[in-house]
């Protein structure tokens, strides 16, 4: 089993006490999902979960960064996504809890994402 492939199967693990968790690759990385909205990310073998204004200030205490990567352009930040302190994984209660927070902070985001116009059908 390839070293990706190992840090997902223990994060499902970990996280399995939450409910139905799904990991989908994509964009070279590993997403994953609860109730069908993405609320973390798996990118070279790292673990970032989903911020807003209700959990930002803990990984900002923990000394953590937002998910960046590099293009022909420059860098590129994407702020709704940050590390997970790596000590976390050592304790699952609180891990858990930080996976809880990013769920709840991801299932607000979508919910306030308009919806997309439907498509109607030639007449």
């Amino acid at each position: 089993m390839r070293a990706p492939e190992k840090l997902t199967t223990y994060l499902l693990e970990l996280l399995a006490p939450l409910g139905p968790i799904s990991a989908r690759r994509m964009f070279g990385g590993v997403g994953l999902f609860h109730g069908g909205t993405m609320f973390g990310l798996i990118a070279r073998e790292e673990l970032y979960f989903k911020v807003g204004d209700a959990n930002r200030p803990a990984y900002e205490a923990a000394g953590e960064a937002p998910f960046s990567y590099d293009t022909k352009l420059g860098t590129h930040t994407l702020g709704s996504y940050w590390h997970c302190p790596p000590e976390l994984l050592d304790d699952a209660e609180t891990f858990q809890a930080w996976a809880r927070q990013a769920i709840e902070v991801a299932a607000v985001a979508a919910r306030a994402k308009p919806k997309a116009a439907r498509k109607r059908g030639a007449s």
